[in-house]
């Protein structure tokens, strides 16, 4: 699947507005952080799980846990795709 990194991030922000039931921080951009988007640790797993998934990737989910906001995140599985 070859996807750039700004369609990864609609992918992303998608999964997110799915996952989250209170997005109560406004629009999701690329420096949104999960935690004001309604996203714990549970949320998080969820979110990496789909997109390893969907972008058919075999990768640690711990590989994307580095990541501060959506645009990282994003960046890392645009990284990831350009490895395998």
């Amino acid at each position: 699947m070859d996807k750039n990194e700004n369609e990864i991030f609609d992918l992303i922000a998608a999964h997110v507005a799915d996952i989250s039931l209170d997005i109560a921080d406004g629009p999701i951009i690329r420096s949104s952080m999960l935690s004001p988007l309604g996203m714990d640790s549970i949320g998080r797993a969820e979110l990496i799980a789909r997109m390893l998934e969907e972008l058919s990737l075999t990768a640690s989910a711990r590989d994307f846990y580095k990541a501060n906001n959506l645009g990282e995140l994003a960046m890392l599985f645009a990284n990831k795709l350009k490895e395998q």
